[in-house]
């Protein structure tokens, strides 16, 4: 039974989607109430299993970006960045709150090219989709990648040393699963490039959230060369992945104009559940004049298959193009594990002469040996200490 406008009510949670409440709540699109189910993982975990999971997922992405107009930075832009987690050498990182500035020679660039360097500065310091795959736009240049967490996921990783490989290693030794608590939060975001290109920045401009961005430049083997890439970057997806279920709550959400200026397009139908929410939760941005109207929800998960046993499939076009019709984002977080003698275990396996990936139940068998990572893929990015 889903939950409806009363028990939500009493979640402390304002519900957007009910007519009666949508004239006055337009002036409210804050939703601070949200919070609580940030925080109350129980409360939560019972829209979940109530089918209100569509609600819940709109609910966490209208709190995230607030304030949800005006120029300040959202509420997810302070969380931290895996850069600056899984540092090059090792090291253990800065406390929360203590998240390294860009670096000198970034801050030289955006004054010279008359970027607000009082706005956050976003490292996209990858050009690779979750799929292994590289994902080009229109303008001819690799999509790029950022991913985020919240203090309860970094108070988690830091407590337990798993910030290097190091400390994965022995956790493995030990036997020991990784396990993060239920209120821990990751977002996973794809970007259009911009730079200081000002046709494509006319272009974005009105139907992207743009924000500052960077990224180091390499040398021919791959390894930072000490310059960067410095302008604007617009953002084109967004993974939020929490966990108030133990396999995790998967929801997704992408700008409606991707396929128009990225190689790539939704090739999964939007369930007329999540497409009815889309456009009552879209209308009432539109009439607060805020730029994420331009965003949908794609789809949530939480389980691996139906009722019938049939596998459930979930991917952003912008994220994991690749995986549309034979993954899922349970699936794939799911076969996260680290062996102390392997390494990290491979997401893609061989079929019929080529390769492909897993889909529905999680593959125990192949798993055997290796450390499960509580579907956390991104300790994939830390090193080795020295």
């Amino acid at each position: 039974m889903r939950i409806g406008p009363s028990t939500l009510a009493a979640l402390g949670f304002v519900c957007l989607c009910c007519p009666a409440v949508a004239t006055a709540q337009t002036q409210a699109l804050n939703l601070t109430q949200a919070e609580k189910l940030t925080t109350d993982s129980a409360a939560a975990r019972a829209m979940i299993e109530s089918n209100g999971t569509t609600e819940l997922a709109w609910s966490w992405f209208l709190w995230l970006n607030t304030p949800l107009t005006g120029g300040d930075p959202k509420l997810w832009e302070s969380w931290r960045p895996t850069s600056t987690v899984y540092l090059a050498t090792g090291q253990q990182p800065p406390g929360w709150g203590q998240t390294p500035a860009p670096p000198a020679a970034v801050i030289a660039l955006a004054q010279k090219e008359g970027l607000n360097t009082n706005l956050p500065f976003h490292n996209l310091d990858s050009n690779v989709q979750s799929d292994g795959l590289a994902l080009r736009d229109k303008f001819d240049q690799n999509v790029r990648y950022q991913i985020l967490m919240n203090q309860d996921t970094f108070t988690y990783i830091v407590n337990n040393g798993i910030y290097n490989v190091n400390g994965q290693q022995a956790m493995a030794q030990a036997n020991k699963p990784t396990d993060f608590p239920a209120s821990s939060f990751e977002l996973k975001t794809s970007w259009i490039w911009i730079g200081t290109d000002q046709k494509i920045f006319n272009q974005l401009n009105g139907k992207y959230y743009i924000v500052n961005a960077y990224y180091a430049l390499v040398d021919g083997s791959g390894k930072p060369n000490g310059l960067y890439k410095v302008g604007r970057a617009a953002l084109s997806g967004m993974h939020i992945i929490s966990k108030p279920v133990p396999q995790w709550f998967w929801t997704t959400f992408q700008n409606v104009n991707d396929a128009q200026f990225t190689r790539a397009t939704n090739k999964l139908p939007i369930a007329p559940a999540v497409a009815q929410a889309n456009q009552k939760y879209r209308s009432l941005l539109k009439n607060a004049g805020s730029i994420f109207a331009n965003y949908q929800l794609i789809g949530t998960q939480w389980q691996f298959v139906d009722a019938n046993g049939k596998p459930l499939l979930l991917a952003n076009s912008q994220i994991e193009s690749a995986f549309q019709l034979s993954s899922s984002c349970v699936t794939c977080h799911a076969v996260a594990g680290y062996s102390a003698t392997d390494g990290y275990f491979n997401i893609v396996k061989q079929q019929n002469g080529g390769i492909t990936y897993y889909t529905g139940n999680p593959p125990t068998e192949q798993m055997k040996g290796y450390n499960p990572l509580d579907f956390v893929w991104s300790l994939k990015r830390a090193q080795w200490q020295r």
